[in-house]
């Protein structure tokens, strides 16, 4: 597979033939190089391939794939030291907000429910790349390394850690993370945090916001009783707040239903 010079490559993953068709006549006309895949191994064997390349901008994953379905490769694009910043739109057909948390809690950046316009597609593809290349280029987060004690984040080694463990997070959950703590004890309102994920062009499901805040408190261990690092505000937004300040006894939990 030869990269067209100078085009961004979206990777689409899925084994219905007119949705692959549709994909790369839209995104070619948008200056994408489209590459394809029917079935989870392909999409593993094309992922290897470009990985050296430095060029993959977006991959888009049905969900519900023959060989690996669309959750497991979540997993492996974020488990891929060169590709694991790449965002990802995963797709599906099935109403089953479980699947939708898996696919969140593995990676997804975002999720569009089948069947979705054309238009949609291509603005939210748009906004994926733009943002993500925003990012790379000058992040609204600082380089730097916020050090609580408990818990540190790296921006700069893109690491963070929670009493001396590493904890893996996705894309969209460190940003999270960052831009909670770079405001700590100030509290962020809910549509604010939405711009700084996905921008103003479309909207977004609160229902995203809610799984993305889930996953994240669960990978830093937080428990059922009660928040360690980040507080929700009822009917405001969230605060990032260091453990041994204590708790104000106003905390609400998202739902992810």
């Amino acid at each position: 597979m030869e990269k067209e010079s100078g085009k961004p490559i979206v990777l689409v993953i899925d084994d219905e033939e007119d949705l692959l068709v549709l994909s790369r006549a839209l995104l070619s006309r948008e200056g994408y190089q489209v590459v394809t895949a029917r079935d989870g191994e392909e999409a593993v064997w094309v992922l290897r391939r470009i990985q050296g390349q430095g060029s993959l901008a977006l991959v888009i994953i049905d969900l519900m794939l023959p060989l690996r379905d669309g959750v497991e490769l979540c997993r492996f694009i974020r488990n891929q030291k060169e590709i694991r910043n790449v965002p990802v739109l995963a797709l599906s057909a099935v109403a089953d907000p479980d699947l939708k948390v898996r696919a969140i809690e593995e990676g997804a950046d975002d999720f569009l429910g089948k069947p979705f316009s054309s238009r949609e597609l291509v603005a939210r593809v748009h906004a994926l790349v733009r943002r993500a290349s925003k990012t790379r280029d000058d992040g609204p987060f600082p380089k730097t390394r916020f050090d609580m004690g408990t818990i540190v984040v790296d921006t700069i080694r893109y690491e963070t850690w929670v009493e001396n463990r590493e904890i893996r997070l996705t894309p969209i959950e460190f940003r999270i993370l960052v831009y909670l703590v770079s405001r700590k004890g100030v509290v962020v309102a809910r549509e604010e945090l939405m711009k700084v994920l996905w921008g103003e062009e479309w909207d977004v499901d609160e229902h995203n916001l809610n799984v993305h805040i889930w996953s994240l408190r669960k990978k830093l261990g937080e428990k059922t009783g009660g928040p360690r690092f980040i507080e929700t505000l009822r009917g405001t937004g969230y605060r990032f707040r260091d453990p041994s300040m204590g708790w104000a006894g106003n905390e609400s939990r998202d739902s992810i239903q």
